[in-house]
């Protein structure tokens, strides 16, 4: 846990604002981005059919890489098991900034960080790497907000506590070495 002087309750905001200042969020920011920024990764091995007429990854494939390795994360880490936990994150908002073009046969470095850490919700980045090349080829991401899995709505008390622990993990280790 970074040593922040705040209570436990509040640390994750602290942490919040220090990855916040330090990884801005504007274009020019995000074009420095680094696979040391990102805590956790997953390799990806392109396919043919990721790629389009242009000869590049499709626009869909960079959403389904964003969505693959927060799920990974969610079930490695958080305890998620899509049938059977009380809880799911439903995608409310996502986006993907392109700086590179990356196509078949490639291998892509997917790195993850937790921007924003809600009662009920999540902020998620996704750094997107070709092996051999340092430069960040896109960075997308996405906000899960978690709701019940009967009904659809958030819980009173927000995520379940083995989901906030392994987010909280996920925010804090990028901090830690800001």
């Amino acid at each position: 846990m970074v040593n922040s002087g705040c209570s436990q309750g509040h640390a994750w905001r602290w942490v919040y604002a220090l990855s916040s200042q330090m990884l801005g969020n504007d274009l020019a920011s995000k074009r420095k981005r680094a696979r040391s920024d990102y805590a956790y990764h997953l390799e990806y091995r392109t396919r043919w059919s990721d790629n389009d007429m242009y000869h590049h990854l499709n626009n869909s494939i960079y959403a389904f890489l964003i969505d693959s390795i927060v799920n990974a994360y969610l079930i490695e880490r958080c305890g998620m098991n899509p049938q059977s936990s009380e809880q799911i994150g439903l995608v409310v908002s996502s986006y993907c900034d392109f700086f590179g073009s990356v196509a078949y046969p490639s291998v892509l470095d997917l790195g993850l960080r937790a921007v924003k850490l809600g009662k009920s919700s999540v902020k998620y980045e996704v750094g997107i790497f070709e092996q051999g090349k340092e430069d960040v080829r896109a960075v997308g991401g996405s906000v899960h907000v978690f709701v019940k899995q009967n009904g659809r709505r958030p819980s009173e008390d927000g995520m379940e506590s083995v989901m906030r622990k392994g987010l909280t993990e996920l925010l804090e280790k990028v901090s830690a070495h800001l």
